[in-house]
């Protein structure tokens, strides 16, 4: 049975690092590499219409805020998959999915049955991590398979 290697990806310093280490790994096992990268929720309770109005924009600029979050993703995501392919891996796979990061990430390692997740120790959201606790420390406790945090 071949091995499958999760990495989170979100454009930060550590991130990267654990993405590379993932894909030589994935190379010399011959692993499939399954890249994730995880755009936070839109908190509407209430509705879409409700959330923008509390927010002081219009619909048309949460809009516009949604699709620039999304071409960054699918940026993240690609910038990933390409440096991934030039490092030989030849099994990778990427998606982009909704909700609340360590969640995400340890559901998507789940659903896929994969024997190992990558991430970074600190990604993007620092202060936020501080306050609440950080993705990776989350993804440590929660996942049932092996994890491998990049520093």
């Amino acid at each position: 049975m071949s091995k499958k290697f999760l990495v989170a990806v979100d454009g930060s310093e550590h991130g990267s690092k654990a993405a590379d280490l993932a894909a030589d790994l994935a190379k010399a096992s011959d692993a499939e590499l399954i890249l994730l990268h995880v755009i936070d929720e839109l908190p509407v309770t209430g509705g879409l219409g409700r959330y923008a109005q509390v927010e002081g924009v219009s619909l048309d600029e949460l809009n516009a805020r949604y699709r620039a979050t999304r071409s960054l993703s699918d940026a993240v995501i690609d910038e990933a998959e390409t440096r991934a392919r030039k490092t030989g891996v030849t099994r990778v796979s990427s998606q982009v999915v909704e909700g609340d990061a360590a969640a995400a990430i340890v559901e998507q390692a789940k659903l896929a049955n994969a024997d190992m997740v990558f991430l970074g120790s600190h990604g993007l959201s620092d202060i936020q991590g501080l306050l609440i606790g950080s993705v990776s420390h989350k993804v440590l406790h929660q996942a049932t398979c092996t994890c491998v945090v990049v520093r």
